[in-house]
């Protein structure tokens, strides 16, 4: 969009940070799911789809601890990235949005923002056709399936705009998806 300018070039001179230092990353749960039992739905990388969207359609069902509910569940304005994929689908993003308490599975990596930035211009930036590109580029191929790993993720590059801004931007994006 233009009030952000050209992200790949950064022409507005925005502040540029690594991507961990305005996020938390954490990985997803390895327990197996089922089709019926267990107390919360659990998102897996086909909930996410190419364009950033999340379908909660085709659930799996888990149990957890409590210990295990503090870094499993997910709080709405978290992010989900698929690290493991084909090439073409790593990376893929998108927001969690529900007030439903739901687990996420190993292959995604949960991303908490921090107060410097907001979720939906984080989820803007990482689903850009410029982000999808140096993902596309960084992960690595192990047999038929290529990986990006918190570390990795962790040391991209993202334009900072004022928090005002994103805010602005956020606000936007809102009243058009009260359209749809």
């Amino acid at each position: 969009t233009t009030m952000f300018g050209d992200i790949k070039t950064n022409n507005k001179n925005w502040e540029i940070k690594k991507l961990g230092e305005v996020v938390q990353t954490q990985y997803g749960t390895s327990k197996k799911a089922t089709s019926v039992v267990g107390e919360f739905p659990i998102l897996r990388m086909n909930n996410i789809t190419y364009s950033g969207e999340m379908n909660y359609k085709d659930l799996k069902y888990i149990e957890l601890s409590d210990s295990e509910k503090e870094k499993f569940l997910l709080k709405k304005g978290e992010l989900l990235f698929n690290r493991t994929n084909s090439k073409e689908l790593v990376g893929k993003t998108g927001l969690f949005n529900l007030d439903i308490p739901m687990a996420f599975a190993g292959y995604l990596i949960k991303i908490r923002p921090s107060n410097l930035i907001h979720s939906k211009f984080l989820l803007f930036f990482m689903n850009s056709e410029f982000m999808k590109k140096l993902l596309y580029n960084k992960a690595k191929n192990i047999v038929g399936m290529a990986n990006i790993n918190a570390k990795e993720l962790e040391d991209f590059s993202i334009i900072l705009p004022p928090i005002e801004l994103q805010n602005k931007f956020a606000e936007r994006i809102e009243k058009i998806e009260k359209l749809n």
